[in-house]
């Protein structure tokens, strides 16, 4: 009787100590879903590289994404391209996500804004630094008749050219541009803060340049998902932006790279 008991006993306690085992086999049989996304070439500190890998805004919010979602991983980052290439890439399907873009309608046809925007962009314009000009307004910039020059696919560009103004937005290249408004070729460059001031201080320009102090436009900047990706990793990527906005991090995200002047 004895020997029965202990036999017993043996039992549950073999069978209770591979419970956790079995569960974790079961989560670790859980597929991975790799998602493509490329990074956007000459924004910084959105995307740029730091000690030879992709590092900034993005990539913060891709790696944040995966530790609260970890069958999702993302690919791609450390290819940098133009946003008129991202953009044709999310229509072929070649590219799942794009991170941080501008609500355009062009976007809209290819792809889908997911959750709430991941921070806003301050648009300010830069001028050579003996440029003496006062813009307070569109209203300003108009009267003035400039060529403004922007990066090149850049959302708001059609903006621009919709209220009239004459664009030059033949050069993705940002640090080029800035050079392109030092040198006298347009006059001003229109430009989100954030980046402005990172490529001033990067490229040494400070002497050279001045960012103009009114913010002329605020727009939400969204995560992007293509109408050919898997719509259940969509859903994942949208709790987790979800829980990453409730919980502040993003604008932690955001906060931690602004600061970097």
């Amino acid at each position: 009787m004895m020997n029965k008991l202990v036999m017993l006993l043996l039992a549950v306690a073999g069978a209770g100590a591979g419970a956790p085992a079995a569960g974790a086999a079961a989560a670790a049989a859980d597929p991975v879903t790799t998602l493509r996304v490329m990074a956007q070439e000459s924004l910084p500190p959105k995307w740029t590289r730091r000690n030879g890998r992709p590092a900034g805004i993005c990539p913060d919010i891709l790696a944040a994404i995966e530790r609260l979602a970890p069958q999702l991983r993302f690919s791609g980052q450390d290819d940098f391209r133009s946003v008129p290439m991202i953009e044709q890439s999310l229509e072929s399907g070649e590219l799942d996500c794009a991170c941080a873009l501008l609500d355009t309608p062009r976007r809209r046809q290819i792809a889908n804004r997911v959750g709430k925007p991941l921070y806003l962009a301050r648009h300010k314009l830069a001028a050579a630094a003996g440029d003496k000009a006062e813009v307070n307004s569109f209203d300003d910039l108009l009267k003035l008749k400039p060529i403004v020059t922007t990066s090149r696919g850049a959302g708001y560009a059609a903006q621009l050219r919709a209220l009239g103004l004459e664009v030059d937005d033949s050069t993705g290249d940002n640090a080029v541009n800035l050079r392109k408004i030092v040198a006298g070729h347009g006059r001003f460059f229109y430009m989100n803060e954030l980046t402005l001031n990172w490529i001033v201080r990067q490229q040494g320009l400070r002497g050279q340049v001045r960012i103009l102090p009114v913010v002329l436009r605020e727009e939400p900047i969204y995560f992007w998902i293509g109408k050919r990706a898997d719509p259940a990793a969509a859903r994942q990527i949208e709790l987790a932006l979800h829980k990453l906005n409730a919980s502040g991090e993003l604008a932690r995200i955001h906060q931690r790279w602004a600061g970097e002047r």
